[in-house]
Parts: C-alpha cells; structure tokens; sequence
C-alpha cells in the first residue's frame, strides 16, 4: 500500500491518496480528503481495478491517452491546475513498482 498526502495549496484542502497494487501493472486507488469534488472522484473510482499501462502512458498506436484517473477528474474537478491529479497517479505509479517513491513539490520563489 502506498498513501501519498497532498496540501493542494490556497483552497486549504488536505487529501490522502492509498493506492494498492493488485498485481500485473493493476492498481485501485481511495481516497480521503476534505473536498467534495474528489470526494465525487472516489465515489465513481474509489476501489476500482485500474490498468497502470493505460493510465500512465499513450497508445502508442494512436498517441491517444486513455486514463480513467484523467477523464473523471477533469469531469469533476472545476480546478484543473489541482495537484491531486498528479499525486493519484504518481502513488498508482509507485504502487505497481513502476517509479521510486521519491517526494515531489511545487514552490513558489520571490
């Protein structure tokens, strides 16, 4: 199991990632957070069984990129600059072994 909190910056909100390997390049993701939009997320894709390959890269036949992580988030977010985005796909990532767990951060300089 991987969990991966996320301080999502100026709206104050907290969210908690768990992501679970459930074996050959296959995760599912919950969700804990004190916003209601990926409260949403996790009600349609929280515990569901996720293809990490079709998640994390484009077909390579057609370049297309075919995440569900993506197409329900950007649905359901009305924030798109949102980090949890790339933190729900980075613990996914983690979770099947396919990156180290390596902290990331986003910092503003005067």
């Amino acid at each position: 199991m991987v969990n991966v909190e996320i301080s999502s910056g100026i709206c104050g909100f907290t969210t908690t990632v768990h992501a679970e390997d459930k074996t050959g390049y296959k995760a599912s993701f919950r969700l804990e957070s004190e916003c209601p939009n990926w409260k949403k997320v996790d009600d349609i894709l929280g515990g569901k069984v996720l293809n990490m390959m079709t998640e994390l890269f484009k077909d390579k036949e057609t370049g297309i990129l075919n995440s569900q992580v993506l197409d329900v988030s950007l649905k359901t977010i009305p924030h798109v600059s949102c980090p949890v985005i790339s933190g729900i796909l980075k613990a996914l990532e983690v979770s099947v072994g396919l990156a180290l767990p390596k902290n990331a951060a986003i910092t503003f300089k005067k």
